[in-house]
């Protein structure tokens, strides 16, 4: 198992930016077709008996949450394991503070990033396969929203979708604003969703994109979701599971014992991993 670091520039986001790859390298020769158990003997390389090419590796882009950054997966949890278990490819990028959405007004596509660009760039530099069936989309808290909402609305490119203790803000906004939290102040919101009133509905809205997905008859991904007993978050988690699974769509849901912290991320990403098509 292999960790990268990459930077590039990012068309969506007009800037160099990083980002953190786990690729299982022990497999990765059998991915691109190479035999090692015959690297060492010179004659088996003739042309003739080269090995078939096998297929490129499943992906999970996994996006980290609210004041974290790329490396966050990687220091807290036990990602770079479970993913070699499963040969799984890991992406994981950063996201800032902006909850993976777009703000043409600085040029930041957020959303575009983690569901277009990002899923280019990665498969031309790595044996990452370009199966929809093979792609996965998955965050905590911050980034289980951004999943939720990429996931759906780039719903042609991720085959499941990961959500972990999802930051479900927008249900509420006027009952979680306070002065305590720059993400809970007004000004921020406001920064990060534009028009409050307008929010639930919209495209940031993952209840309401999931009934246009089904309603327009796209592809519909398979959905993980996991959140806390004790979480304050989880009756928005609860609701939007039971209206996407209302809306048609394969919804996974479990309430754990925890709360809004890696203790619970802990125990939901395994969870999550083997829920994942093998």
């Amino acid at each position: 198992m292999a960790r990268l670091s990459v930077d590039y520039f990012s068309a969506a986001l007009m800037r160099t930016t990083t980002l953190d790859v786990i690729l299982p390298v022990d497999n990765a020769g059998e991915a691109m077709g190479v035999d090692h158990t015959r690297r060492h003997d010179p004659s088996a390389w003739d042309r003739r008996d080269y090995p078939s090419k096998k297929p490129p590796f499943k992906t999970l882009y996994l996006l980290h949450g609210i004041t974290g950054n790329h490396t966050d997966l990687i220091s807290e949890t036990r990602i770079r394991a479970l993913a070699e278990e499963r040969n799984l490819a890991v992406v994981m990028p950063s996201g800032y503070n902006a909850f993976y959405l777009d703000h043409p007004e600085t040029h930041n596509y957020y959303g575009r990033f983690v569901g277009e660009e990002l899923l280019d760039v990665t498969r031309r530099m790595f044996p990452l396969s370009d199966r929809r069936e093979d792609t996965f989309i998955g965050g905590v808290s911050m980034g289980a929203y951004g999943a939720l909402r990429n996931g759906l609305k780039y719903c042609e490119n991720f085959g499941s979708v990961i959500a972990l203790s999802s930051a479900m803000v927008i249900d509420g906004f006027e009952q979680i604003i306070s002065d305590g939290l720059f993400f809970l102040e007004r000004t921020y919101l406001e920064s990060i969703f534009g028009d409050l009133s307008q929010v639930v509905n919209s495209d940031k809205d993952p209840a309401r994109l999931a009934a246009d997905l089904v309603y327009c008859d796209r592809p519909r991904p398979r959905i993980f979701m996991a959140s806390g007993n004790q979480d304050p978050l989880t009756p928005a988690n609860r609701v939007l599971a039971d209206r996407m699974r209302g809306t048609g769509l394969d919804v996974t849901y479990h309430e754990l014992q925890g709360g809004h912290d890696w203790n619970l991320w802990n125990q939901a990403l395994p969870m999550a991993l083997d829920w994942l098509p093998r």
